[in-house]
């Protein structure tokens, strides 16, 4: 790590600890207990527990409590994680995990069940066994998992490396669900792809900060496009929802020789989190952004649009400028809370604002999504028409009941990790913001 940021990154842990260690020094059982709606909660579980009429789960009313009171919070930022998805959440943050090497989708986005193949991975134990994209899940070993959410099918599918799992899939064109057994590996994961455009034009699309290993992964990319020849480059931020602090800072870095990369504003105080170090990458390039992007993507995009080291193009950025503390509990779970607001280099407050962008660019990669729902003649089938085009039908179920979702454009996927599949005639912003770094180049 470079020294500049060795300190800030120590900072940040210093304090994550102090929170924690003062929590944990603290008896916030006689405070909650002193409070008459702690009290409150302390006898209903009571009364639940000895005095229902039928057994209740310990588990389910403390996990339900907890959510609960999260919930009145009313901060989408501050929330729970179960054990169980606390240790997938810690898997992907590794850089690794041990499973099959498959990428999940929803099949059906109107209930929000069911689960499909996008991507295999080359090489994989899934590519090896004969897995194919647009495959859907079935069975994994003794469950029926036909209403099952992305998730929770990971959570089965994945286990310790060299052991077996037994899956039964649906496959277009095969009258029954053809089935595998496939021995799990560890696998990679791989968040950063890459590609040369025309003009020796680099890009790098960064999907997630929610990777330890990202930053090591972008410089190794980075190095091999350099390589090739590139005489600038095109940072795709889209639809990077953020993830660790620590990896948006060494990004943002990588791209700037001096000056602030971000500020920390807490109660009653604002300081420095990090500042720029030397030997950066120093070639001309442009930051591409949408509304889907936040969190980390907003601090690089933020320190690179301030030090004005790079245009911002696409659309304004989600604004998420508050950061958390992510906790481990006692029940093996996680708790995530909101402890700061953090700031550009010039002290922006960018949060429910965004960062926007020096240069427009709507991303039109996507359609817009038409959801609707209502209430209709029993059986009855509904067309959905919008603007004079019919997006689909659905039908109403026994009580009148009808929902619909159009459906959406997928992305194409390399099954090579880190290979980025790019269409400069089909995507707009990226289009803009080739042109735009062309013109930087005098091109």
């Amino acid at each position: 790590m470079k020294p500049k940021l060795l300190f800030a990154a120590i900072a940040v842990v210093a304090i994550s600890f102090f929170v924690v260690s003062a929590q944990r020094g603290f008896n916030y059982t006689e405070e909650f207990l002193a409070n008459p709606s702690g009290n409150a909660l302390t006898q209903v579980y009571g009364n639940l527990k000895h005095e229902y009429l039928n057994d209740v789960d310990d588990e389910k009313l403390t996990q339900g409590a907890i959510k609960g009171m999260i919930e009145a919070l009313d901060d989408p930022f501050t929330y729970y994680v179960t054990p169980e998805d606390a240790v997938m959440r810690d898997e992907d943050l590794s850089g690794s995990f041990e499973g099959i090497g498959a990428l999940l989708q929803i099949l059906n986005r109107q209930t929000g069940e069911g689960v499909k193949i996008v991507n295999v991975y080359k090489d994989g134990p899934a590519w090896n066994a004969g897995i194919h994209p647009g495959d859907i899940f079935h069975k994994v070993d003794d469950t029926i998992v036909d209403n099952m959410t992305p998730s929770e099918v990971a959570r089965i599918v994945r286990g310790p490396k060299g052991t077996s799992v037994y899956i039964e899939m649906i496959r277009a064109g095969s009258e029954d669900p053809v089935a595998f057994t496939i021995k799990r590996g560890k696998i990679d994961i791989v968040s950063v792809e890459s590609a040369v455009l025309d003009n020796n034009i680099g890009y790098i699309s960064l999907k997630t900060f929610a990777n330890s290993k990202l930053y090591d992964q972008m410089v190794e990319q980075l190095n091999d496009l350099k390589a090739r020849g590139i005489e600038a480059l095109i940072l795709d931020l889209r639809d990077n929802g953020g993830g660790l602090l620590n990896q948006g800072i060494l990004v943002a870095d990588e791209f700037l020789d001096s000056g602030n990369i971000v500020f920390q504003r807490a109660k009653g105080l604002t300081q420095r989190i990090a500042r720029a170090d030397k030997n950066s990458f120093d070639l001309p390039m442009v930051v591409l952004v949408n509304k889907n992007s936040a969190s980390a993507s907003e601090i690089v995009a933020g320190a690179l649009q301030d030090n004005k080291r790079a245009k911002i193009v696409g659309e304004t950025t989600f604004g998420k400028g508050v950061a958390q503390n992510i906790t481990g509990l006692a029940d093996g779970g996680q708790f995530a809370y909101v402890v700061f607001e953090w700031l550009t280099p010039n002290k922006r407050s960018i949060h429910k604002i965004g960062i926007a962008p020096d240069v427009l660019a709507e991303d039109t990669r996507f359609p817009s999504v038409v959801s609707l729902e209502g209430i209709a003649g029993a059986g009855k089938v509904i067309e959905i028409v919008v603007d004079g085009e019919t997006l689909g039908s659905t039908m109403a179920d026994e009580d009148g009941n009808f929902k619909f979702v159009s459906a959406i454009a997928e992305r194409d996927y390399s099954a090579v990790q880190g290979e980025a599949l790019v269409d400069l005639a089909t995507d707009n912003a990226l289009s803009v913001a080739y042109k735009t770094v062309l013109a930087e180049l005098g091109k």
